[in-house]
């Protein structure tokens, strides 16, 4: 039978590749359904997101390679004294247009002046932005995966069921934040659902965390819940 293949570029939002098949063991592929696609993560209460840019060149914060995915202006509190405003800005870091999938920074206020940071930045990476994997490999690794996942309620899948692959950066040292090592990597789940979610390496194809989204304290569990959940 013959196998096809369709790459669809859109300059928008969005763009995707698609590659649909039969499913096939030779060479480690999957030739189901699998897109490329890149995401606008930033915070959709758009008024909000401009509040919080004006506050952060208020405050002298570079806002250059941040993407904004949660703003709160007006948390407040009072300890029988005045009464405070905090505002909190949760983004995470992209380089060079991709993103830095478990990076994570907090910025939080008091009545606008800037008060404390969670998390670091690290800037422009020295990564390309070159992906090597074919998707029908990444889907494969993914299928692989999700097929052994004990905690799944339904874990049959086929061609059809298609996958997103977002591609960009992950820290391998998270437990080490001063001492980064970033890879370029797949973020994998299926289409219209948040989990199961893996990250697979690009350049070895190695599964670096599988996390179906359920999170249990019994020890058999099959699942590695990494060390570092990503941003979303």
């Amino acid at each position: 039978m013959k196998k096809f293949y369709c790459l669809v570029l859109i300059v928008l939002a969005a763009f995707t590749a698609c590659k649909k098949g039969e499913l096939s063991a030779a060479g480690g592929e999957d030739n189901g359904c699998i897109n490329r696609v890149k995401r606008d993560y930033s915070d959709s209460n758009k008024v909000e997101l401009a509040a919080a840019i004006t506050l952060l060149q208020k405050n002298n914060i570079p806002v250059n390679g941040l993407v904004i995915y949660r703003v709160i202006l007006n948390d407040s509190i009072s300890n029988n004294g005045p009464l405070n405003i905090y505002q909190h800005v949760i983004a995470y870091e992209e380089s060079k247009g991709l993103p830095i999938f478990n990076s994570g920074i907090g910025y939080h206020f008091r009545n606008e002046v800037f008060a404390t940071t969670i998390g670091r930045r690290y800037g422009t990476l020295s990564l390309n932005t070159t992906a090597t994997a074919p998707l029908p490999q990444i889907r494969k690794i993914f299928i692989d995966a999700f097929k052994k996942d004990g905690y799944t309620i339904d874990n049959r899948v086929n061609e059809s069921s298609c996958l997103n692959a977002e591609f960009g950066y992950y820290n391998l040292t998270p437990d080490t934040p001063d001492q980064p090592h970033f890879a370029k990597v797949w973020k994998v789940t299926f289409m219209n659902y948040d989990y199961p979610v893996a990250y697979i390496q690009d350049d070895n194809r190695k599964l670096l965390s599988y996390f179906n989204g359920l999170l249990t304290l019994n020890k058999t569990n099959k699942n590695k819940i990494p060390a570092q959940l990503a941003f979303l």
